[in-house]
């Protein structure tokens, strides 16, 4: 059985939801092209279209006294359009601020030269003793496996494996306290 429109709001008013689902499927199809037609997205637009009647839900009550529903219903849809391309608008706007803010301070932040780099490599590798700088040069210059390093200086595998644990551990916690070692996590996450 079909109703008027203010026979539906009247029954809204009063909280129908029989009556509510009746108004939903009646302007859904309309109320969701014309925020497509502005969004462009049919995710954004549905939101948008939900957000609508969820309004018009919250205040059901002022409904009967609406004389000509449909024209204030279409302004509704369009003032939540409206401000959900300001609501945007403000979010794109924040976030491009936040981008530039960022890039300053990680252009600052990856100023360090390679050379900078290397110096402190340098002088962190010069801070380890004789057997260390040794076995650690074995290892990553003349590219030895932990097996052949013990055969040739007569140590245990596992001294070997211990003591490349420890110059590796001394390298990083030196290149985070010259603030390079989250710059080199970069670097490795961008290969």
């Amino acid at each position: 059985m079909l109703h008027t429109s203010q026979e539906l709001l009247n029954r809204i008013a009063a909280g129908d939801q029989e009556a509510f689902a009746a108004l939903h499927h009646q302007y859904w199809d309309e109320c969701y092209g014309l925020a497509l037609a502005f969004l462009k997205s049919p995710d954004q637009a549905e939101d948008v279209v939900q957000d609508v009647f969820m309004k018009l839900w919250v205040k059901r009550s002022s409904l009967p006294a609406i004389n000509d529903f449909t024209p204030y219903f279409m302004v509704m849809v369009r003032n939540e359009i409206i401000n959900y391309l300001r609501q945007l608008a403000q979010r794109q706007k924040k976030h491009a601020q936040y981008v530039s803010d960022n890039s300053v301070n990680l252009q600052q932040f990856f100023a360090v030269s390679d050379e900078d780099t290397a110096a402190v490599i340098r002088k962190a590798l010069g801070e380890l003793t004789d057997r260390q700088q040794q076995i650690f040069s074995l290892s990553r210059d003349a590219g030895l496996s932990h097996e052949e390093i013990a055969e040739q200086l007569g140590l245990s595998k596992k001294t070997v494996s211990n003591t490349i644990t420890q110059v590796l551990n001394h390298l990083r916690i030196t290149l985070y306290q010259h603030g390079l070692m989250a710059w080199l996590a970069w670097v490795v996450l961008k290969q």
